[in-house]
């Protein structure tokens, strides 16, 4: 068990040597930057100290046996002398003989079995402990004793109330007396550099974390108010990076709703609405081929596929609250206008929060937020930050002239006929 508790780390090296060896979304970096032999040395130094001290442990654990063995052999033999010796006095018979050496042979293997019977118990018993304490670990996020009941429709919206927040381990502030109002019904596009907190305004929303300071709150109600579980069924949430999951197609997107497996159609909507729908229909098997390549018979997706039925998933659940964090990051153009003309009409009487890089993603929002370093600094409709020429008009030109086009002709604008954006949305 110490030995075990030693070597944690270096085994977990050599796990993530072999997976770096093995699996396939990795291959092709390691071809090219011929990091195949790096990986393989590594991996066989790190297996070979394992083996070299995991001997070492097994030498001295049968050094142990043996003198056991040895010990027992002597007392067996003395025994066996004595009995002979008093034979040959004639103080016992021979039968008595033959019965001694029996009965003390049977209780010699009893004890033997028994002793090893209970250093397998202790053995177990040290790694049960660990299994114990992780058991007995307490979530951090629990739910009240009398939860109120979520709202069927949301009437005011969301609203982040001086939020303060670091991640658990962490001394960075993710953010600090954040402060954010999301009106219901409309989108909202949340833009900003990496590290900017965009992404942990979704993990508080879902209530993954609670913030150190402050509320989040819907239509006025503290998140912590509302059971988990009736949170959750109300969002539905697209990930930087969704789950690809080792399944067909159709079991892939109702992984966002369950109670709808059976629904091909569905399903097949969803899947018309994030534009999977013609990929998945190209497949050997349409919505039944299995993805990913772990079982038999499986195909494995583009990036921009695997985004486009992430988003059905996403857009299976029905729910008044739809959360999308990258929508499009791995499409091609092409594939992102497609989406773009349908995405107003999707989110249509939800409230939508999209986090994104893209300004031409961004533009379709009712209103954009521009974060920095864990604070909202801009907001308003796209026409209206590009009028105030600060940080979101100099990053929209600067992407517009990477791209080589003209920021008034690169891509078309929308209808942004939208009411100003309301003081009170950013407090």
């Amino acid at each position: 068990h110490r030995w075990w508790e030693q070597t944690t780390t270096a085994q977990r090296r050599a796990m993530y040597y072999d997976f770096a060896l093995t699996i396939d979304w990795m291959a092709a970096e390691l071809r090219l930057y011929d990091l195949k032999d790096f990986f393989k040395q590594s991996y066989q130094t790190v297996r070979g100290n394992l083996r070299q001290g995991l001997f070492r442990l097994t030498w001295r654990q049968n050094l142990t046996q043996i003198g056991a063995g040895l010990l027992a052999l002597v007392v067996t033999g003395a025994v066996m002398a004595v009995m002979a010796w008093r034979a040959m006095l004639g103080l016992i018979t021979l039968g008595d003989l033959v019965l001694l050496y029996q009965t003390f042979n049977q209780g010699q293997s009893l004890l033997r079995s028994l002793l090893g019977n209970v250093g397998q118990v202790y053995r177990n018993s040290l790694f049960l402990r660990n299994l114990f304490e992780f058991l007995d670990l307490k979530s951090y996020i629990i739910d009240p004793p009398n939860p109120v009941p979520m709202p069927k429709q949301l009437q005011d919206g969301i609203r982040f109330r001086n939020i303060t927040f670091c991640y658990p381990g962490s001394d960075r502030v993710a953010l600090r007396n954040f402060n954010l109002d999301i009106p219901a019904g409309q989108t909202v596009a949340i833009v900003g550099a990496n590290g900017a907190g965009k992404s942990t305004l979704v993990k508080l929303l879902c209530r993954f974390y609670d913030p150190e300071q402050g509320t989040v709150e819907l239509d006025g109600v503290d998140l912590r108010h509302f059971a988990q579980r009736s949170l959750r069924d109300q969002l539905s949430v697209m990930f930087q990076d969704p789950v690809s999951y080792h399944a067909t197609a159709a079991e892939n997107i109702a992984m966002g709703q369950r109670l709808l497996a059976q629904d091909l159609t569905r399903i097949e909507q969803a899947a018309r609405q994030a534009g999977a729908h013609q990929t998945i229909s190209s497949l050997p098997k349409g919505y039944q081929t299995m993805l990913n390549k772990w079982f038999e018979h499986g195909t494995d997706l583009s990036g921009g596929e695997w985004q486009r039925v992430a988003l059905a998933r996403a857009f299976l659940r029905q729910t008044n609250i739809i959360i999308l964090d990258e929508p499009t990051s791995a499409m091609d153009s092409w594939a992102e206008a497609e989406w773009l003309d349908r995405f107003k009409h999707l989110v249509k009487g939800r409230t939508a929060i999209v986090i994104t890089h893209r300004f031409t993603t961004a533009m379709r929002a009712d209103i954009i937020h521009v974060m920095d370093q864990g604070q909202i600094i801009e907001s308003g409709t796209h026409q209206e930050l590009l009028a105030q020429g600060g940080l979101y008009a100099q990053s929209w030109l600067a992407q517009m002239q990477q791209a080589g086009e003209s920021p008034g002709q690169s891509y078309p604008q929308p209808d942004l006929s939208v009411e100003k954006t309301d003081a009170s949305l950013v407090t």
